[in-house]
């Protein structure tokens, strides 16, 4: 069995860390600038699919989910967590698992 390794700095290393530590991320929240508290990833959706292939390769059960919100402007947004992270989203109405 591989193990799951990431390069430190690397956005999907980034995103490990952010929702290891119980933090969300939307397309919005995640593209907005460091100096505005953003992590500065952007396509986030593909990111998200990176990480995910991530432990696909190391032949792990991926803890990353999702859940679809209100995007204030008539639509929805993916919402992205770790399930067992101590997120807020992770018990309410929708939350699927990532895949």
């Amino acid at each position: 069995m591989a193990t799951l390794t990431f390069k430190k700095g690397s956005t999907p290393y980034t995103l490990h860390l952010h929702f290891m530590n119980g933090g969300s991320l939307t397309f919005v929240e995640a593209s907005k600038s460091k100096r505005d508290g953003g992590l500065e990833i952007y396509h986030l959706s593909q990111r998200v699919a990176d990480l995910h292939k991530k432990f696909q390769e190391a032949k792990a059960i991926s803890p990353l989910m999702v859940i679809d919100e209100p995007n204030g402007r008539g639509g929805t947004h993916a919402r992205y967590f770790y399930k067992a992270s101590s997120c807020v989203f992770e018990n309410k109405p929708g939350a699927r698992v990532y895949g």
